[in-house]
């Protein structure tokens, strides 16, 4: 009998990640995969392009045994949805607030980000009961997890979308690669003095705020983790910013709650 197979798909508003893992849970995620989030594509563009990566590892259709999912755009699930039953014949399990192995202390719950969810279950299970979890993507977000409990969080504005929108919205401004500019925090050129704004300006707001955090909290000894594409950037040049880096983090949180389902 062949290896049978559980594919997450972390849904976001710039990308959406594969992730594939083995169904009687042995060791961590196997492949992944990425793909632009694109509003407008079908079930069956998506299909085709899934099918394509899983072909590349020589897995079929039919080794897969399951679907589960976090997304952040609504218009997006039902082509998530058809997907999975048209091309796998499974219906994918949607992850929502009332279903994660996670105690939330939380006004409104459905207000929570389901991906920011899954990275509160992740970081817990693998990295302590009090926690800041900061995911650099399309918004910059931080979580707070103290005694294992689900207390809320920060949402700032993305690098990524920060760094188009300047450029996009001023005439002579060069779009730049992020990353610590080689003239130091004074920059000697355009592009090196953005690069110094963003790299330095990203360090001193993510600073600035897991102070605030820990001052207003200061009962309580916190472990930063981070994910994110940009989280390894700065934690290479900025080692004490993040405790742990974990790029995988949204996956292996899709993981374990869908092992938690299957008991």
């Amino acid at each position: 009998m062949s290896e049978k197979y559980i594919l997450a798909i972390d849904v976001g508003n710039t990308n959406t990640v594969f992730g594939l893992f083995q169904e009687n849970r042995k060791g961590d995620i196997l492949h992944h995969w990425r793909t632009a989030t694109h509003r407008d594509r079908t079930s069956d563009e998506l299909g085709i392009f899934l099918i394509s990566f899983l072909n590349s590892r020589n897995i079929s259709t039919a080794d897969i045994a399951g679907f589960i999912y976090s997304s952040v755009v609504p218009p997006f699930n039902p082509v998530i949805e058809k997907m999975t039953a048209d091309y796998f014949r499974h219906d994918a399990i949607k992850i929502q607030h009332d279903m994660v192995p996670l105690r939330i202390n939380y006004p409104k719950p459905s207000e929570i980000g389901a991906d920011r969810l899954v990275n509160a279950v992740a970081a817990g299970s693998l990295y302590g009961n009090d926690l800041i979890i900061i995911d650099m993507g399309t918004a910059t977000t931080f979580c707070i997890l103290k005694n294992g409990e689900y207390r809320g969080g920060i949402i700032a504005p993305g690098l990524n979308l920060s760094m188009e929108a300047l450029t996009r919205n001023t005439a002579q401004l060069p779009s730049v690669v992020f990353e610590k500019p080689v003239s130091g925090v004074v920059g000697d050129s355009t592009v090196h003095a953005i690069q110094s704004g963003f790299f330095y300006g990203w360090i001193g707001m993510l600073k600035g705020i897991l102070d605030e955090i820990k001052k207003e909290m200061s009962d309580t000894a916190f472990k930063v983790v981070a994910t994110g594409g940009f989280a390894g950037i700065l934690q290479k040049e900025t080692p004490e910013l993040f405790d742990e880096v974990d790029s995988l983090l949204t996956l292996k949180g899709l993981k374990i709650i869908y092992f938690s389902k299957q008991r």
